[in-house]
């Protein structure tokens, strides 16, 4: 067989996901065709991998497999958030048990969170979330907000400080980011 081979392309890739290309090369170098060289380069028998089938098999009981304790609580978490767990199956690494996008039925839907989230996976699902630009921030705003508000109710004169003059809470904020980042910004 040949590199011209209709499914040469798609199972190369399949390989280049698990790191396996060159075995995968060598094989097809060898005489293999492309679908046999990629079930031993992967060592996995063809039509196993990225189906839908292989993706659900064995999750219908998934949940008894975990302590009672646990599928509670996670089941507790998911109803007071107002999720359906009908049908689906719950996964940590995706958010948790009160965050929806956690809770999954399809492929499609991990992946959909993958790409809403900006996550990488490899394993039964392969996804290569594009690189993102993290902006650097001295202290989250909540954190400085909070830091405010409890410096305000420590000191009654510093709350009427800042009703006379809005400016002061603002002074108040750089004097905390100050202190808490040695003065990054």
């Amino acid at each position: 067989m040949s590199k011209d081979h209709k499914d040469y392309q798609k199972y190369l890739e399949d390989c280049s996901e698990v790191g396996r290309e060159e075995f995968y090369e060598e094989l097809i170098a060898k005489g293999n065709n492309p679908g046999f060289a990629a079930m031993l380069a992967m060592q996995q028998p063809p039509g196993t991998k990225g189906t839908e089938k292989a993706f659900l098999e064995g999750q219908q009981h998934w949940a008894d497999k975990l302590s009672p304790v646990v599928a509670k609580k996670l089941f507790d978490a998911a109803k007071k958030a107002g999720i359906s767990t009908q049908g689906k199956k719950y996964i940590g690494g995706l958010g948790k048990a009160s965050d929806p996008m956690a809770w999954i039925s399809t492929q499609d839907d991990v992946r959909a969170v993958l790409k809403a989230k900006g996550l990488s996976s490899t394993g039964s699902i392969n996804y290569k979330a594009p690189d993102q630009e993290f902006k650097k921030k001295a202290l989250a705003d909540d954190i400085v907000e909070d830091y405010a508000a409890r410096e305000v109710a420590k000191d009654p004169a510093l709350a009427e400080k800042i009703k006379k003059n809005p400016k002061k809470i603002r002074e108040l904020k750089e004097k905390i980011i100050h202190k808490h980042t040695k003065g990054k910004k």
